[in-house]
Parts: structure tokens; C-alpha cells; sequence
């Protein structure tokens, strides 16, 4: 299991996102409202692409999810299909803004935080309602979810990486929460409707749909 596990390590390239907190990681090229990025836009830069295109499309998928699932790492992963990345990146051109609420089952029942959405592609930042409503498009994402697309082509696959920002934000748990639950508004029809609305219909969206949706509201 451990020489499985350094041979998976082995296809990643050193980030300084794993080797140090947020503000020694200062140094990507690029920048994602106003402050620099926890993970490079390429793939290249994260695993040793020549090495990893070499697997099938499940033992990709495996080595992604299994790397982003050490609890040490300050990040969690996924993987899109070919068409539900399609369909993403056309509803977040399209919608680039929403609201969700994160369950806070330690506050009490029924607790939640109101979270924002904003695409930026290949970026998605994630952060508390409040902290945009005091700091604007300056507001530090608790979570960033930065995607690759090297792989649609020859394994049909985009993958996903979520940095952890500010984790007194965003617990490890939550942050894998938010990764899937924007998967589901932007990837499912009926769920994309609320975005849809939101974005384009705002006086008409309704935030107690997206409770109900979460079951945290009758």
C-alpha cells in the first residue's frame, strides 16, 4: 500500500500550495480576483502529464481522487465526464453567479451559511455571502476550484482540484460539499434552473427553493 501510494505521489509535481500555507504560495502567474492563484491553469504543472496520460481513464480517475483525498493536503478532487464538463462550461459562461447554502449541523438544526459562486474559468471561487457583501470582488474565497480539460480528448475526462483557502471558512468536508453541490447546480437540469434564474431573472429567484433543494427547509 505505501509503495502504491509513493508511486502515486510520484506522478505529481511538487505545488507550492501542499508545501506551504496561502501566503507563501504567492508566487503563480496567475491571478483570480486580484490575488494570485493557489494552482497553475495547466495540468502539466500538477502531475507529470507525459507519465499519467499513459493510464486508462479509471486508473486516472483513481489516482486523481485517491492523491486529493489525503486529509493533510488542504484540497479535495473530482472528475467530470466529457459532457457534464461541456455542459459546465457553458452554464458558467452563461450563469457565472449563484447562491447555495452549506449545512452548519453543529450550530443547530436547520443551521446554514449562505455561500457565492463566481466562475471565473478554469477558476471557480467559492466564499461567504457576507464576506462579498463586505470586501466586493476583493472578498477571499474560502475555496477555489481550478479545472483541467488536458484529458477530455483522449480519456474523456476533466479533472478538478479544490485549494482550501481559508479554512476557518470551510472545513475539509465542507469544501468536498461545495465541489459536488456546484457540480449538481451547473451539470443537472433541473437544478441549473435556479442558477438560470438567479443570473438572468434575479426578482424571481426564490433562495427557499434552494433550501428546500438541501432539504433544509420544508
Amino acid at each position: 500500500m505505501q509503495r502504491q501510494a509513493r508511486l502515486v505521489c510520484g506522478l505529481f509535481r511538487r505545488c507550492p500550495w501542499t508545501a506551504a500555507k496561502w501566503g507563501a504560495s504567492l508566487q503563480q502567474e496567475a491571478s483570480i480576483s486580484g490575488i494570485s492563484a493557489p494552482s497553475p491553469t495547466q495540468l502539466g504543472q500538477v502531475v507529470k502529464l507525459d507519465e499519467f496520460i499513459k493510464k486508462d481513464q479509471d486508473e486516472v480517475a483513481d489516482i486523481w481522487l485517491g492523491y486529493h483525498a489525503d486529509e493533510k493536503g488542504g484540497r479535495v478532487g473530482s472528475v467530470l465526464t466529457s459532457d457534464d464538463y461541456k455542459t459546465f462550461v457553458k452554464r458558467a459562461k452563461e450563469s457565472p453567479m449563484f447562491v447555495f447554502a452549506m449545512p452548519k449541523p453543529h450550530k443547530g438544526a436547520g443551521a446554514y451559511e449562505t455561500m457565492l459562486i463566481q466562475c471565473q474559468l478554469p477558476y471557480v471561487l467559492i466564499t461567504g455571502l457576507e464576506e462579498f457583501k463586505k470586501h466586493g470582488e476583493g472578498a477571499p474565497p474560502y475555496l477555489t476550484l481550478t479545472h483541467y480539460s488536458e484529458l477530455l480528448d483522449s480519456h474523456g475526462l476533466a479533472l478538478v482540484r479544490g485549494d482550501i483557502i481559508h479554512d476557518k471558512g470551510i472545513s475539509r468536508d465542507e469544501a468536498r460539499t461545495a465541489l459536488e453541490l456546484t457540480r449538481a447546480f451547473y451539470c443537472s437540469d433541473e437544478d441549473y434552473a435556479l442558477v438560470h434564474t438567479f443570473n438572468h431573472k434575479p426578482a424571481s429567484f426564490d433562495f427557499r427553493a434552494v433550501l428546500r433543494k438541501l432539504k433544509l427547509e420544508q
